[in-house]
């Protein structure tokens, strides 16, 4: 009587071990995207919050304070996120990140504001009449303003990239506004510079204070200096400024940013 034996053969193994390797392969392939998307997430979230905090703190500090051009702060405007943004960045925010290198500016993220001026732009004619001061005919007259000067700051976040063969994925996936090869500290980022090629190790983001929420972010974006220079200078009462000795001469039109 003939006896069988059980177990499978070589083939039968391999073919199992086969099937096998293409499963961890293929889970592999699929995970490596998911990870860099994810940690993307995470990254563009950091920013977000960090452009809300630079916000915060321009607003309390643009007319008066630190920002203000009667207190000669310096071009570039360097930002701490240990000292400088104290109290106006969401308490629940972890600069931890994968990504970058934590060694590069404060904290793997280095912060600014970027001054930009504009003067002797505007000229005005306009006229007035008030009837209950017992004018009888309309009054003319001419604002210049040649002196007056817009003041605005424009923050800036950039990041220094751990693995710069993921850097000009990030900018997509991050809505960066830019990727450079090279940064220097404590400089204005030059966007028109930016690279679309090779393994640039910079990731450079620019809003305006006012620009910071992401939902607020457009193809338009670079347009927005000019734009708020311009609603600045229009957007006031030039009849104040006219007879009002306060605004007569120099003065400078502030926190439009």
């Amino acid at each position: 009587m003939t006896q069988k034996l059980k177990g499978i053969t070589l083939i039968e193994s391999m073919l199992v071990l086969v099937v096998a390797i293409s499963i961890i392969m293929l889970a592999l392939k699929l995970y490596v995207p998911y990870k860099l998307g994810r940690d993307a997430f995470l990254l563009k979230y950091n920013v977000d919050m960090i452009f809300q905090a630079m916000q915060n703190y321009y607003y309390a500090n643009c007319a008066r304070l630190a920002l203000a051009p009667s207190n000669n702060p310096s071009n570039p405007f360097p930002v701490n996120i240990s000292t400088t943004l104290t109290g106006y960045l969401d308490p629940n925010w972890r600069p931890m990140h994968p990504l970058i290198d934590r060694a590069f500016g404060s904290s793997g993220y280095a912060l600014q504001f970027n001054g930009v001026s504009l003067s002797g732009r505007r000229k005005e004619n306009f006229c007035y009449y008030f009837t209950n001061t017992g004018q009888t005919s309309p009054a003319c007259a001419s604002l210049s303003n040649d002196d007056a000067i817009v003041y605005l700051w424009v923050a800036q976040v950039v990041v220094q990239v751990r693995d710069t063969r993921t850097t000009l994925a990030l900018k997509g996936l991050t809505d960066a506004d830019c990727a450079l090869t090279n940064y220097s500290a404590s400089s204005a980022a030059d966007c028109s510079a930016g690279v679309t090629s090779g393994n640039p190790a910079y990731l450079v983001w620019q809003r305006l204070p006012s620009f910071a929420s992401p939902r607020m972010n457009s193809g338009l974006g670079g347009s927005g200096t000019t734009v708020k220079q311009f609603n600045l200078q229009y957007t006031n009462d030039s009849l104040a400024e006219l007879v009002n000795a306060t605004y007569a001469g120099s003065h400078y039109y502030l926190c439009g940013g």
